[in-house]
């Protein structure tokens, strides 16, 4: 279904993010703080300042999760995008969120589905976020893609952790089991300023390291959105876990799984969902499998506040965390162990191939 509301999407190009030490500092200096620089000549994009104080600080968001299916659909995701761009525009949404991969596989901006996603963000005045395996230089990447309101993107995020192995562990990442691992990492945690609030994204496998919610957290994100790419279900433990000890807004989403939704504080409202809550379980969320999505209202006013008295915050030791920081090497520990591939042993430790 296409939005009767479409208008010229604008320009698609990326501009490069420049921040101000003072605005770096503001956010705690951890990470990365994105936003685009205003193209010279043309008035800038909602979120594109560069200087924390002229961001737009709203009292609260609405946010639209998509759960869409990528390996057990046979029409393309693309095709399937404009009927929930739609969906969000309807119920008010600020942004839209869909999976890991499913723009494109070795895609750039220039593509024909990234030229349509950005008609999408444009056609229904929503910022949006999607996940592609990019290309990088002469290598790829898993990346993120920020759009703006008005169809431009505005910045990304490359997948820091690459999800490579075979089971049971999903380690090590051997022949055949290797490709995110022999791609472009991300090398900070990024924090992007939409029109709303700043946000920041997690990929798949992200997701299941602490310190990842933490830096990103730390950093200034108010929202975290975790995009994954696979089968299963988005976990609650994990969302629930950061959005309590990081005082955040975690908004978790799948492909071939289920379990789309949100964690949080005591903030979030859901938009478009009457069951009740259920203990320690996201909420609202897609219980089910397939196409879907998921609305919720956050009180970004209320989430602030509790940010500001976050116990998990004041009373932190830095001075004992040394360890999370070095080198780790707990697999020694069991001499007596064999590998359960005869690589382990030369990929120890490693995550960049």
């Amino acid at each position: 279904m296409q939005s009767n509301s479409a208008r010229n999407p604008g320009s698609t190009r990326e501009v490069a993010p420049r921040l101000s030490r003072r605005a770096f500092m503001a956010v705690g200096g951890a990470g990365a703080v994105a936003a685009a620089l205003p193209v010279e000549g043309l008035a800038p994009a909602p979120g594109t300042e560069t200087d924390k104080e002229t961001f737009t600080m709203k009292n609260s968001a609405t946010i639209t999760l998509v759960q869409l299916q990528a390996a057990k659909s046979t029409t393309p995701a693309i095709e399937r995008m404009p009927d929930f761009f739609e969906q969000a525009a309807g119920l008010g949404s600020d942004l839209i969120v869909f999976p890991e991969y499913v723009l494109g596989d070795l895609i750039t901006t220039e593509h024909e589905n990234a030229r349509r996603f950005f008609e999408l963000a444009a056609a229904h005045r929503i910022n949006a976020i999607v996940g592609c395996v990019e290309v990088h230089g002469d290598k790829y990447a898993t990346s993120a893609w920020v759009v703006n309101r008005e169809g431009v993107l505005v910045g990304r995020y490359l997948k820091s952790h690459p999800a490579a192995g075979p089971g049971p562990h999903w380690w090590p990442p051997i022949e055949g089991h290797d490709r995110e691992a022999r791609g472009v990492l991300g090398s900070q945690f990024k924090v992007f300023h939409l029109d709303f609030g700043p946000i920041a994204i997690l990929q798949c496998y992200d997701g299941y390291f602490p310190e990842a919610w933490g830096c990103t957290s730390y950093a200034g994100a108010e929202i975290i959105l975790w995009i994954n790419g696979r089968e299963g279900m988005v976990e609650d433990a994990y969302c629930i876990t950061a959005a309590q000890c990081y005082g955040c807004v975690v908004g978790g989403n799948i492909t071939d799984g289920f379990n789309t939704g949100f964690a949080s504080p005591g903030v979030v409202t859901p938009v478009d969902y009457a069951a009740p809550p259920e203990e320690s379980r996201l909420y609202p969320r897609i219980k089910q499998p397939g196409d879907a999505c998921v609305t919720a209202a956050i009180d970004l006013a209320a989430l602030r506040h509790r940010r500001k008295h976050l116990r998990t915050m004041h009373q932190r030791r830095p001075d004992m965390y040394g360890l999370l920081t070095q080198d780790v090497k707990m697999w020694q520990d069991y001499h007596e162990i064999p590998w359960d591939y005869p690589e382990c042993a030369d990929l120890v430790n490693r995550a960049q191939l």
